[in-house]
């Protein structure tokens, strides 16, 4: 189900018809306060916001991230924007969270492609609702434990707070342990599009992602576990860790036999 927030009544219309057009389920709601309200009592997998290119519109959509960190955000601009704020660009939308930022003027069908594309990763088809027998729900690669009955990420044992974004990235880099990928790469097969100029959105989750991974107690520079490979991309590097777990095990076995 979608939740629109959006103050401007005549692109409101807009889009609720867009939507209604294309057969989508959907709330609509013209202030944040009501939408944090609805978010509580409601599960949502999409919330299409209205971007203002104000401050006050970025802690608003922290908060209801704060409130369900699950749901994927689209921020949609209803016109080309003029920043009331010089401070404030697409890339700070991107920093507090969203997912996804499409820019003005609207255009129904990107709008829509991008919607399904959230959709398919967020809601299972019925006809695949049946785990497949290859599909390998829960696994470990190096220090982490990834399972997806549970939405669950542990790293050395400590459980992970992410969002549903963060989750799919660092699921995604678990099934390729020290493979490359290009920004591009993780656009489309994390995020479901491939658009130039939204490589930052990849380097902004990145950094999230390392800096609650450098959080863990009991791990070393954790978020170095998700290694930048400069001109290319980025990988989880599985082997350094192995091999300082061997060289730290190797270390204490010395020092017992010749204590």
């Amino acid at each position: 189900m979608i939740l629109v927030i959006y103050s401007d009544n005549q692109f409101q219309q807009t889009i609720s018809t867009c939507l209604s057009k294309h057969g989508f389920i959907y709330d609509v709601v013209s202030s944040h306060q009501t939408a944090l309200s609805l978010l509580k009592a409601q599960h949502y997998s999409l919330v299409i916001v209205q971007s203002h290119a104000k401050s006050s519109c970025l802690d608003k959509i922290t908060a209801m991230i704060e409130c369900n960190s699950d749901m994927w955000i689209m921020a949609v601009e209803a016109t080309v924007l003029v920043s009331v704020d010089n401070t404030i660009d697409e890339a700070d939308y991107f920093d507090v969270g969203v997912d996804d930022y499409l820019k003005g003027p609207f255009n129904e069908r990107l709008f829509i492609a991008r919607i399904r594309s959230h959709m398919r990763r967020s809601i299972p088809a019925l006809e695949v609702t049946k785990v497949e027998k290859d599909t390998v729900e829960s696994i470990q690669a190096g220090p982490f434990k990834v399972d997806q009955r549970y939405h669950s990420v542990t790293l050395n044992g400590h459980t992970l707070s992410l969002t549903a974004r963060e989750f799919a990235l660092i699921d995604y880099l678990c099934r390729h342990p020290n493979q490359v990928f290009s920004r591009n790469q993780l656009l489309s097969d994390v995020w479901g599009y491939n658009h130039e100029g939204y490589e930052h959105t990849v380097n902004t989750h990145i950094n999230r992602l390392r800096n609650k991974l450098d959080s863990v107690t009991g791990i070393d520079n954790g978020g170095q576990l998700v290694e930048t490979v400069w001109g290319v991309g980025y990988k989880l590097n599985i082997t350094d860790y192995v091999v300082k777990a061997l060289s730290s095990e190797s270390h204490l076995t010395h020092a017992y036999k010749t204590a």
